[in-house]
């Protein structure tokens, strides 16, 4: 078309093209509003200098106070979510507000592995720009890119908002299918605006591959929301499920449809039946299966005639098999778990927690623990197979009831020999040279209580509350005698390192160990010692894992043993009746080679038929004022006590009585010999050390003194 000269020419696509163009040069450029200076500023920026700032943490320490507010907001309000513009002083950060064609997608997470996790995924998607952390913390935010399919963005209003609803929209179903993850609803997708954030992981894409779409041209309802969902998933990758014939499938999808019916209002009979014979022909349900199923409805079964007209009409009409009533998800699930059944065995070990799996059809079976890399393996054997299959889908699977228990200790001592009558715990006992009195006896006894934890189950009144500690000097093989109590196939719930001030990993180890050494005893501290006291004395484990609410029981296998070369290791007297102190006096036969081997089956075989026929699996009294006697010179003394037993002794017959108080001989002590012991603390400690032992004390108003005299000096 040609037009005279100073005529202004029309408007063409072209024209809107160039502009488009113009559009997407802009589209790397956001808007930045600051406060500067005691007022508010705006700039254009290019999106990449953001992604610089929040990388590199200019604002680092704001919005880690900001952070630390927000969590504290949420729990007095008892909410895990809550809009993070009701941070107070949010607005002192810069916020940035994002041009057409980019979308941002706030992503709520539950915990920081989560969001950890979530940012791994979207920085494998190529229309991903970039992915950082919110000011709050608990959501990822994910700036996603659109354009049109000519490569160009929209410029008019009406255009651009169209095109950022239809947008987000498919972002978000694309998320929520790719990932799991449901993005919050946004209250406005065009001028969409985030705070700048600190993000050292911040994720950016330098090959960045937009989304392409057509521009719509009408507003985003539910029906055009379905059409983009629609669009935007995939095929089933097969239509009958497995175990299921055909018609089985075809009847499983009629009762779908009518399940699906019989949530909406009620309809006339006649326009219910239409809506039905329409529904089984996008099903791709057979027509006679489909007549046969109606006509056993209560309303039809008299109207052969009036069904069968309206399926021909409505099988003749249209293309058949477009839409399948049977959820996609649910198909993927049935087939997902038929795929798992097939090629794999699972268990779980109640001792670890830990599930363990098995390939089925391999020559060389093991069962070997699921670890990250063996679930991805299984994943991506069943996305081979066609099954789109999500991991938390198969974990959803494996971590439920589905998966057995299974208790390696009680199959191992399910599996031990009838006793042959030789009498293996006590030859193991004589292995260690002391000159403990009854060393045989109780060791047989430790010994019976460790395994009578095993096999009793939760709930037991009383656990091995006894821990042999061996002391003795450095290279008598005591660490060693110690590993060698557990058989081999038993070996694995051995452990000689526990860190006591990590109070929640010490608990879980009584229910994940079988024996727990304490080497090198004398090196736990006394803060230390107060909690294995409590471990030692516990019965079960009660344990909330992380995210739930209740608390579940578990039974306790370990029994406690320690290895020390101090020859003074007790430190606490409350709870030092709990440690039988064997000391070794030479070196522990450890030789395991021909006539010195251990056989393992029976002498846990011998264990087990002593428990059955009743003998002790725990120290009586008696036993028990042995050990705590003979423990007495295993003590670490106080420096007061120390001192004292230096300068004085029980008065004998011609010495010289001194009648005094504990603070009283402190006191004397400091101005006999100028050693300054008296405090509060001192006094308690000589106070109960002087009842303990005997000493006697004065009548009427010197009852409370204690008879002693002075050790003489040569």
């Amino acid at each position: 078309m040609t037009t005279k000269r100073g005529e202004k020419q029309p408007k063409t696509g072209r024209t809107d093209a160039k502009k488009g163009e113009k559009m997407v040069q802009k589209a790397k450029k956001v808007t930045i509003n600051y406060f500067s200076r005691g007022e508010f500023k705006e700039k254009s920026i290019d999106i990449l200098d953001i992604y610089a700032i929040i990388h590199k943490g200019r604002y680092a320490k704001r919005v880690a106070e900001l952070r630390s507010d927000y969590l504290a907001l949420l729990t007095n309000h008892d909410s895990t979510m809550m809009p993070e513009n009701q941070i107070e002083g949010i607005h002192t950060l810069p916020e940035v507000r994002l041009p057409a064609g980019m979308v941002l997608l706030p992503v709520p997470t539950s915990s920081i592995q989560q969001l950890e996790q979530l940012r791994k995924r979207v920085a494998l998607f190529p229309q991903t720009m970039m992915a950082f952390q919110s000011v709050g913390g608990n959501r990822l935010l994910v700036v996603m890119c659109f354009e049109r399919t000519d490569g160009t963005l929209p410029s008019e209003d009406r255009e651009v908002a169209l095109f950022q609803q239809y947008a987000y929209r498919r972002a978000a179903d694309f998320l929520l299918a790719s990932t799991g993850m449901k993005a919050e609803e946004a209250d406005e997708v065009v001028n969409q605006t985030f705070f700048v954030s600190s993000d050292a992981n911040a994720i950016w894409n330098a090959q960045l591959t937009p989304i392409r779409m057509e521009q719509p041209m009408e507003e985003l309802t539910e029906k055009t929301a379905t059409i983009i969902q629609e669009a935007a998933s995939e095929p089933m990758v097969q239509d009958v499920l497995p175990g299921y014939s055909q018609l089985e499938m075809d009847i499983l999808k009629f009762n779908a449809i009518c399940r699906k019916l019989s949530f909406k209002r009620k309809r006339p009979i006649d326009e219910y039946l239409l809506t039905v014979a329409h529904a089984c022909h996008q099903a791709g349900i057979d027509q006679e299966v489909a007549t046969k199923c109606l006509l056993n409805v209560g309303d039809y079964w008299e109207k052969e005639v009036l069904i069968r007209s309206t399926m021909d009409n409505a099988y003749q009409k249209h293309r058949m098999g477009m839409v399948n009533p049977i959820d996609s998800s649910l198909m993927y699930q049935q087939l997902m778990k038929d795929f798992l059944k097939r090629r794999y065995l699972f268990r779980r070990n109640v001792v670890t927690g830990d599930v363990e799996y098995q390939e089925k059809g391999r020559y060389i079976t093991s069962w070997r623990p699921l670890t990250e890399e063996a679930r991805n393996d299984i994943n991506n054997a069943a996305i081979d197979e066609g099954i789109k299959v999500w991991p938390k889908d198969m974990d959803r699977y494996i971590g439920s009831s589905r998966v057995d228990d299974y208790d390696p200790v009680r199959q191992w001592m399910n599996s031990l020999p009838e006793w042959d009558g030789r009498d293996r715990l006590g030859e193991m006992a004589d292995r260690v040279p002391t000159k403990l009195n009854d060393w045989r006896n109780h060791f047989k006894v430790w010994m019976r209580a460790m395994v009578s934890q095993w096999t009793s189950g939760a709930g037991r009144m009383y656990g091995a509350q006894m821990v042999m500690m061996f002391v003795g000097a450095q290279g008598t093989r005591k660490s060693t005698f110690m590993r060698m109590i557990l058989p081999p196939e038993l070996q694995p719930f051995y452990i000689d390192r526990i860190d006591f001030s990590n109070k929640k990993e010490a608990l879980r180890a009584l229910s994940r160990f079988l024996l727990i050494n304490i080497d090198e005893y004398d090196q736990v501290s006394k803060a230390q010692t107060a909690y294995l006291k409590h471990l030692i004395q516990r019965t079960d484990v009660k344990e909330r894992k992380m995210y739930e609410t209740t608390y579940q029981q578990m039974q306790r296998y370990a029994a406690f043993c320690a290895t020390t070369n101090s020859l003074s290791p007790l430190k606490d007297e409350t709870g030092s009746r709990r440690y039988m102190v064997v000391e070794v006096t030479d070196v522990i036969d450890t030789n395991m080679q021909g006539e010195h081997a251990i056989d393992y089956p029976q002498l846990y075989a011998q264990i087990k038929e002593e428990i059955r026929r009743g003998e002790e699996t725990y120290f009586d009294g008696e036993r028990e004022r042995m050990i705590i006697e003979n423990g007495t010179e295993y003590y670490e003394l106080p420096n007061v006590i120390s001192i004292f037993c230096d300068k004085f002794k029980k008065p004998a017959d011609d010495d010289e009585i001194l009648t005094l108080t504990p603070t009283e001989i402190l006191v004397y002590i400091r101005d006999t010999w100028r050693i300054d012991l008296v405090n509060q603390s001192n006094a308690v400690f000589l106070g109960n050390y002087l009842r303990r032992e005997g000493f006697e004390k004065g009548s009427g108003e010197k009852r409370r003194k204690y008879l002693i005299s002075r050790v003489l000096e040569e």
